[in-house]
């Protein structure tokens, strides 16, 4: 039984390998998206192993899988890679020597997976490593030490999760210089002394330790004293501190690097920024920044003991939520705090007033945002007393609640430094009056203020304007200093300025009602550079396409993509560049003149060759050729008046007269002859005459000589007995050739004669006297219609 056993066994192994071999080949071809760039994106595709690729792959995104694990082979032949994104798997393991052959490796992403321990082999080889993230896993600790030791070119760290309870002091081992140090690790319980001491050189290190914060106050400030010497921006997160704190937790040496502290959604108590103010007056602190906090006290900061701390230069206070702002105390304590500061930065506070003494504090203050508050017009007087904001040059009064804009640039007007104010997205009523200004206004920003028109308004030395977003129609105001302005997303139907504008370099005009665009218009402003005026309603008319794609002068902005046709019809939606028009539509009146002129002259040229070629003797054949189409196939006899209608030279007159004529009209019994001198009706059209006299003759007499080839009313009359002969089926044409003629001397255009002379037995006059007499009877007998004879 056992050698059974063994076969199936083996059948199985080969089924699985041969399966394993298929899910590895489908994998492959899964992931077949590689660019000319050496970038493989193998994203979001389910993947559960490493794919094959491109082997000289230099980018490879595997994130956003099902990869449990990592191999040693997986990226062994990839030696060129230099990014490895492996974040959002299901990775539990990486084999030691999985990075072995990757030693271009500058990024490596392993966040956010279930690794357990973390191994200093990945890293032996991975000397260029500037960039490692092994955020959001189940590592405890960093490993047995050292695992960074070999990273020296190491410059962006991350690494923490919710299971991170143990730094040690060797951990950091190797690494010197970090321009980002990401810590995230809110369960931290023990920190050994020292650990964050291995490095020299930290721009920005962001910290994550909530329990350590809240539960020990001890380690928070060894972890804070031990980043001191070398960070110089601390960052703390998503923290909350007790109501009762250490005032020694930011405490530090002499020697400290900080220049910048901030606080990031966190929950902040009194203690805690007494505490930290009071840290200051041993730092060179120059910039503070708290941004999305809780302020659980209730300012009660009057009993600081600070020292003014002339280095800090910049605060930002940013959406920061007081639970008792009913029982807030008033913020005099901290005014000393202010007066070194260059740059304030107040928003999303739900301001409504800033004291007096406050702003006074603010002396030095070249930069000032107050954005997102509720300043209104009636607190200005307190907020902007006598002496405050002294030195501001560049101030942000955006989103609060302005009404009159007049009222607030006068109040502002105090401020002689002023050269940058932006007053956008408040709701000013109309501006019907001048306002008065600062003399050294340069910039002023008024747009997403729901103005409707401006007169004189304007600071008469302003060099930039921003009225975009508004509903403004119209722009009249002399602006010599003005070198830039922004009317986008406005009403305007024509460019604004109309020559006031002698100094305008920059005019910024896309999404009005514009319709278009003339040289004229570009050329009142003298020095203008550069236009956007993108996505307004142009009328693609031919001046309009010309002066756009061949004549304009000045740079345009905003993308060609934004320029399209609104109208005519046929042409919106498309790109006005090398938009062309025909050269009908472009020169209408040119084309219908030489329209009418080319149909004048086709109708001369068509009557002169009518008149010269007798072409109404052709329409009305054909008239006759239609009228005949319907009348009977026979004749009735008493229709018709003549036995012959006579064709014949005006030079064969003799002949006719007085040989035809008498022989036969004077015969037993006698026959009726139609000639054209004696029967025609006068006044009658010729054409008409020959028409009517064929149709009331029996027969058709063709008197042929040299002469008659060469006459064109011959050619008219034997034209029509064809017609007759071959459409009509009537045998009437008889043939007299009284001299000889030769086929050949046939004109081409007496080619029915040609026929004719080919189908019909013809009678010749003969010289002879004694012959004669036959030829009159053969020819008495065919105009009779009982026989033909033949000679």
């Amino acid at each position: 039984m056992r050698a059974p056993s063994l076969w199936i066994l083996l059948v199985v192994w080969i089924f699985a390998q041969t399966a394993s071999f298929e899910g590895n080949a489908h994998q492959y071809d899964a992931c077949q998206k590689c660019n000319s760039d050496n970038f493989c994106n193998c994203s979001g595709l389910n993947l559960e192993n490493v794919p094959r690729v491109l082997e000289n792959v230099s980018v490879f995104d595997l994130s956003h899988n099902n990869i449990s694990q990592i191999k040693d082979t997986d990226f062994i032949t990839y030696v060129k890679l230099k990014r490895l994104l492996l974040q959002s798997n299901q990775i539990q393991s990486v084999a030691d020597q999985a990075f072995q052959r990757n030693t271009q490796l500058e990024y490596l992403d392993l966040s956010n997976n279930l690794l357990t321990q973390l191994s200093p082999n990945w890293f032996k080889y991975l000397s260029k490593l500037q960039h490692l993230n092994i955020l959001g896993n189940k590592y405890t600790d960093l490993g047995s030490g050292g695992i960074f030791s070999n990273l020296a070119q190491l410059r962006w760290l991350e690494f923490g999760n919710p299971s991170l309870s143990l730094l040690k002091k060797d951990d950091f081992v190797g690494v010197t210089h970090l321009d980002e140090f990401i810590v995230k690790a809110e369960k931290l319980h023990v920190y050994q002394k020292g650990s964050f001491s291995s490095f020299r050189n930290i721009s920005h290190a962001a910290l994550s330790l909530h329990d350590t914060f809240l539960n020990e106050p001890g380690q928070a400030q060894q972890i804070l004293l031990d980043l001191s010497g070398s960070t110089i921006h601390i960052e703390l997160r998503d923290l909350v501190f007790p109501d009762k704190t250490d005032n020694l937790l930011f405490s530090t040496e002499g020697n400290t690097l900080i220049r910048k502290f901030t606080f990031r959604n966190v929950s902040l108590t009194d203690s805690i920024v007494v505490s930290f103010i009071n840290s200051m007056k041993n730092t060179k602190l120059s910039e503070l920044v708290v941004q999305d906090c809780v302020l659980s006290g209730t300012g009660k900061w009057h009993k600081m003991t600070f020292q003014t701390n002339n280095f800090l230069q910049s605060i930002t206070i940013s959406n920061i939520s007081i639970r008792k702002f009913y029982l807030f105390y008033e913020l005099s304590g901290i005014g000393p705090l202010l007066e070194s500061i260059k740059k304030a930065t107040f928003t999303k506070l739900m301001m409504f007033l800033m004291p007096c003494h406050l702003s006074r504090k603010l002396k030095n203050v070249e930069y000032l945002d107050l954005t997102d508050n509720l300043l209104s017009d009636g607190i200005m007087p307190e907020t902007l007393c006598s002496g405050a904001w002294s030195s501001v040059r560049h101030l942000i009064l955006r989103k609060n609640d302005f009404k009159d804009l007049c009222t607030i640039s006068s109040k502002l007007s105090t401020l002689s430094n002023l050269t940058h104010l932006d007053l956008s997205q408040n709701r000013f009523r109309d501006i019907k009056t001048s306002c008065k200004w600062s003399e050294n206004l340069q910039f002023l920003n008024l747009s997403s203020c729901d103005i409707k028109s401006v007169t004189k308004s304007v600071p008469p030395n302003v060099e930039v304007l921003d009225l975009s977003n508004n509903a403004i129609s119209s722009f009249d105001i002399n602006a010599s200093s003005l070198k830039e302005l922004n009317v986008s997303n406005n009403k305007f139907k024509i460019l604004p300025g109309d020559g006031y504008l002698p100094k305008m370099e920059i005019l910024k005009i896309s999404s009005n009602k514009l319709t278009s665009l003339t040289g004229e218009e570009i050329k009142a402003f003298k020095k203008l550079q550069f236009l956007e005026a993108g996505k307004n309603n142009y009328i693609c008319s031919c001046d309009f396409l010309f002066y756009m794609n061949n004549d304009i002068t000045v740079q345009l902005l905003g993308g060609t993509e934004n320029y399209v046709c609104d109208s005519p019809l046929f042409l919106r939606g498309m790109l006005v560049q090398n938009t062309k028009r025909s050269f009908f539509d472009c020169h209408t009146t040119l084309s219908l003149t030489l329209l009418c002129v080319g149909i004048f002259l086709a109708v001369a040229i068509a009557g002169m060759m009518c008149y010269k070629y007798h072409g109404i003797w052709y329409i009305q054949m054909i008239w006759a050729w239609l009228k005949a189409k319907r009348k009977p196939k026979k004749v009735r006899n008493y229709d018709l008046c003549y036995d012959a209608f006579v064709s014949y030279s005006e030079m064969d007159s003799e002949w006719v007269e007085n040989f035809l004529v008498r022989e036969l009209e004077s015969a037993h019994p006698p026959l009726t002859l139609c000639l054209h001198k004696r029967d025609f009706i006068p006044g009658k059209w010729i054409i008409d005459n020959i028409i009517e006299s064929i149709e009331k003759s029996r027969k058709s007499l063709f008197v042929l000589s040299q002469h008659f080839v060469q006459s064109e009313w011959c050619k008219y009359e034997l034209d029509y007995t064809h017609f007759r002969l071959f459409d009509e089926n009537d045998d009437t044409a008889i043939l007299v050739l009284l001299e000889s003629i030769p086929k050949e001397t046939i004109p081409q255009r007496f080619c029915k004669l040609r026929k004719l002379m080919n189908t019909k037995t013809y009678l010749e006059w003969p010289q002879d006297e004694e012959e004669q007499p036959i030829f009159w009877f053969n020819l008495r007998i065919a105009l009779q219609g009982d026989s033909t004879a033949s000679l």
